[in-house]
């Protein structure tokens, strides 16, 4: 074996290293918040505290402002200070959430400054997360195969983390199930420290700027030890390069457009979700956990055949057919009083968001330019979480109108219809990058 393919397969089993590190701090990070969110935060206000949908919305509408606003300002910070440090930072104070959550007496001012603290920590972790492949290696193949290998983590987390949260709440009082938030995210702390970032977007800027001794994936002067240059703009000035480089640009446009307009309607069952599994299904607090896990049952499909399409087929109209499935699943999830029925729409509705993670993720990294990465990814997870926002406001007074399952099943229904058209769309008009680099090298 030569030199040169030695050192080529030296750089893939690198790679392949971080990726694996990547793909398993995700999953414990995930499964931290995923087995705390529903069976502990809202189950201990739904179950414990006996709330109604207004508290049960303003506890939700608190985390979501919160991860709103977390996530707005991880982009600047990872690029400024990269993904690792992020995730060091935010792993750690997530489990020091946890730790108040289980050992604190349950009221309303706790489960509210937990959930405060979840979303914002989650914010910074999922934006840090998404980043992480990019700062490992501009390929295609690579990006598409770690995204996808990401979301399956965060799919699989989604089945152990409410069934963990299930049994755990089926043995213990409902309050114990935030000890999984407490220790899960200590092997991810793990795991980041011993991966280590390969390029930096200050190398890719250099570049852009016309030094021609500064080709990506070199070393910036001063970076000798592989760390980030901190950002010398402003907080301000640089989150407004990030919203600048989003909207300027066609496809980033559309992504954020598809990702904000598509999940609008999700945010009503944020506040009614529980009041439907206990006032519809008629179903204990452990049911909470197992239909939930079923979600990440079909997303860990969908994520894994995402990683089959050819990077070629990756779409926004692809992307759309995916919010499709997911608007008909859940339609089909809360169209009925049936248990059975609602584990095979939750099946549909996770097979749809487990592929459209790594397919969204992947055209961002594609359309953003490097050292834009962190501030894109940031902006276009900023939408989603923020288009949720307003039906929190407004669900409760319809759930009063109409009733829960009829609000829910509107929502889903105006899902479907919106993801319908942007696959008509986007489907007669395919575009291109609109001539952004897309920071390969």
């Amino acid at each position: 074996m030569t030199a040169g393919k030695r050192d080529a397969a030296g750089e893939k089993n690198a790679r392949s290293g971080a990726a694996a590190r990547i793909v398993a701090a995700s999953f414990f990070m995930q499964l931290g918040f995923q087995a705390t969110y529903f069976v502990g935060i809202i189950g201990c206000a739904t179950y414990v505290l006996d709330a109604d949908a207004f508290a049960v919305s303003g506890m939700v509408l608190v985390l979501n402002m919160a991860l709103v606003v977390a996530g707005l300002a991880a982009g600047p910070l990872i690029d400024a200070v990269g993904p690792r440090r992020t995730l060091l930072f935010s792993l750690a104070l997530m489990s020091a959430a946890g730790l108040a959550g289980w050992l604190l007496p349950v009221s309303y001012p706790l489960l509210y400054v937990v959930a405060a603290l979840l979303g914002s920590l989650f914010g910074l972790s999922t934006t840090a997360m998404d980043a992480y492949p990019r700062f490992v290696s501009a390929d295609d193949r690579f990006l598409l195969r770690a995204n996808s290998l990401v979301s399956s983590a965060a799919s699989v987390a989604v089945v152990a983390g409410p069934a963990l949260g299930g049994l755990i709440v089926s043995a213990f009082p409902t309050q114990a199930d935030f000890a999984v938030l407490a220790f899960a995210p200590l092997p991810a702390l793990a795991l980041v420290r011993a991966t280590g970032e390969k390029v930096v977007p200050n190398r890719s800027q250099a570049a852009a700027n016309g030094d021609p001794d500064a080709a990506p994936g070199a070393p910036a002067a001063g970076e000798a030890d592989g760390a980030p240059a901190l950002a010398s703009a402003g907080f301000w000035s640089s989150l407004a390069e990030g919203v600048r480089a989003t909207f300027a640009n066609k496809s980033l446009r559309l992504l954020f457009l598809v990702g904000f307009l598509g999940f609008f309607a999700y945010g009503a069952f944020d506040s009614l979700e529980s009041l439907f599994y206990r006032d519809v299904l008629h179903a204990s607090a452990q049911w909470m956990g197992w239909l939930s896990a079923i979600v990440g049952v079909g997303g860990t499909a969908g994520s894994l055949l995402a990683m089959r399409v050819p990077a070629k087929r990756l779409s926004v109209t692809l992307l759309s057919a995916m919010l499709l499935v997911t608007g008909v699943g859940s339609m089909i999830y809360v169209g009925t009083g049936s248990i059975a029925w609602a584990c095979v729409g939750q099946l549909v509705t996770g097979l749809g968001f487990g592929a459209m993670g790594p397919i969204r993720t992947t055209l961002t990294q594609r359309y953003a330019s490097f050292e834009q990465v962190g501030r894109v990814i940031s902006v276009m997870r900023v939408g989603m979480n923020s288009a949720g926002t307003l039906p929190l406001l407004v669900a409760p007074f319809l759930a009063d109108a109409f009733g829960v399952q009829a609000v829910l099943f509107s929502a889903s229904a105006m899902v479907a219809v919106i993801a319908a058209g942007f696959v008509v769309g986007t489907s007669r008009g395919r575009h291109s990058g609109d001539g952004v680099p897309t920071g390969r090298g």
